[in-house]
């Protein structure tokens, strides 16, 4: 963030300095030229960012009241027709429920401002808890694909119509879970593997029940872990998404999407652009990317820095989708010790 008092001046760069801190030759409406501020802007980002997650906390928590409600109903009606397949969705629900809990834990912090400490916030606690729940969708999958492999091999007898009930009420409320989370599983990393987890638990439900009508109908209880291991696929591949977009994110990898050599050719074509070196793009969350770079001008004055600086944020923001920009501005002019003062006209 750039400001006109005197302390953030010796922020800038060496090379810029002198230029800067040189005594303006008028005292007049001339020397009330503004530098590039992004506290306004970050602040109006934390409110867009603390109003989603409001939204965010509100449907996880639904999300986790009906989820516990249907792992406790299958749980019971599992023990009660010793259904191995029910039960091991409520386990399946289980495990979603302390995912669930996780995530909304990071989404009520994620609201919370910046602080001295932590500058940014708590953004990034959405992506630890995305990484998380990720890494537990991968392992669950595996065991149910291996589980499912382990049933074709051993046959098991399940009680057709019990898993056809409980698994037609189980999908209601996952239906219900799932519709909560859509709304915001495009713009959050977290409440996406939310989502996962509710369309797995929502697709296992299917699975139990449709297993069920099958069972029922051929007299086969193979039908079980063979939709299992479908299953298990789907979230494997989704799982490992998640996972691989968080680790990405974690180690300030540059957003898909975002070419930082096209970023560079279209600076050098704004007017008192010479050159454009260290550019750096990362994403702080899900959707909310940030830059860095030096740019190399010639000499001008500091109004027309300023100038310029505004000219290269809306150019990054409004083309490249970049949220928070900090450019460092560099030139080849160094200044005689009694060429201090700054002309309107140089």
């Amino acid at each position: 963030m750039y400001r006109r008092n005197q302390k953030s001046l010796k922020a800038w760069p060496p090379s810029f300095t002198p230029l800067l801190n040189a005594r303006p030759c008028h005292t007049s409406h001339e020397t009330q030229y503004n530098s590039i501020s992004m506290g306004d802007e970050d602040e109006l980002v934390h409110q867009h960012s603390s109003h989603h997650a409001t939204h965010a906390v509100r449907q996880l928590t639904w999300a986790l009241i009906l989820t516990l409600i249907i792992f406790i109903v299958e749980f019971i009606g599992g023990l009660e027709s010793h259904s191995v397949s029910v039960l091991s969705n409520a386990l399946h629900l289980l495990s979603d429920s302390g995912a669930m809990a996780l995530a909304y834990y990071a989404a009520k912090v994620q609201a919370h401002p910046p602080t001295a400490r932590l500058s940014y916030g708590y953004r990034r606690s959405g992506i630890l808890a995305a990484l998380i729940n990720g890494l537990a969708l991968v392992i669950l999958s595996t065991l149910l694909i291996a589980a499912g492999i382990y049933r074709l091999i051993r046959p098991q007898t399940v009680q057709a119509p019990v898993m056809v009930w409980l698994g037609l009420l189980a999908l209601v409320f996952n239906a219900a879970i799932t519709l909560l989370l859509i709304r915001h599983e495009e713009h959050d990393l977290n409440v996406r593997s939310m989502f996962w987890h509710a369309v797995s638990d929502a697709a296992g439900s299917f699975s139990v029940m449709v297993s069920g009508l099958l069972i029922l109908w051929t007299h086969w209880s193979g039908f079980d872990p063979l939709s299992g291991i479908i299953i298990g696929l789907v979230l494997f591949r989704a799982s490992v998404a998640i996972t691989r977009k968080s680790i990405a994110i974690l180690m300030e990898a540059t957003p898909l999407g975002i070419d930082p050599a096209a970023i560079e050719a279209s600076l050098r074509l704004i007017p008192g652009v010479d050159d454009v070196h260290h550019i750096h793009v990362w994403a702080l969350e899900s959707g909310y990317n940030v830059l860095s770079a030096h740019v190399l001008t010639g000499n001008m004055s500091l109004r027309e820095g300023q100038q310029l600086l505004a000219t290269l944020k809306t150019r990054l923001t409004t083309d490249f989708a970049i949220h928070h920009v900090t450019i460092q501005l560099e030139t080849d002019h160094h200044p005689h010790p009694d060429d201090d003062c700054i002309h309107p006209s140089s």
